[in-house]
């Protein structure tokens, strides 16, 4: 069964590696499917983050790597993936993640999205936190996967 975990990745936290990593050993294939929005900000551009991703991830033979511009449950079924994996960390963000999940299941009905909570020590860790690490010159190696650091 084919899987894609998608998110911004601006940059890639150690969180965001944990989870593909989990999910990498529940699916056959995971697809670290990277959003470009046009109306969205990014800190760092598509190719380093594409690059980081592909770096943090080199030793998953399961695991690739794309960028999709449209409708992430469209780009799923596109290449045969039938599960969104999505982690959560807060109440919250499941709030928020079953409110998309349903949406795609409005678009593609047959998607399916799976929720892994995050580790307890990973929970706090957000792109936000790594951003302001790295424009604070500070230690990014509590945030950032060792892979890219």
């Amino acid at each position: 069964m084919k899987a894609v975990c998608c998110g911004s990745f601006d940059p890639i936290t150690k969180g965001h590696e944990d989870l593909v990593r989990r999910a990498a050993r529940l699916f056959d294939e995971v697809v670290v499917l990277i959003g470009k929005n046009p109306d969205k900000n990014y800190v760092l551009p598509l190719e380093p983050r594409r690059a980081f991703c592909e770096k943090t991830f080199a030793d998953l033979d399961n695991v690739k790597v794309d960028v999709c511009e449209g409708i992430v449950a469209e780009y799923a079924k596109s290449i045969g993936a039938q599960v969104l994996v999505k982690g959560v960390r807060s109440v919250a963000d499941l709030e928020y993640e079953n409110h998309l999940a349903d949406i795609n299941r409005m678009i593609v009905p047959e998607m399916e999205t799976v929720y892994l909570p995050a580790k307890p020590e990973l929970a706090a860790i957000s792109s936000s936190y790594a951003r302001a690490f790295l424009q604070s010159g500070r230690d990014c190696s509590p945030v950032l996967p060792e892979a890219i650091l």
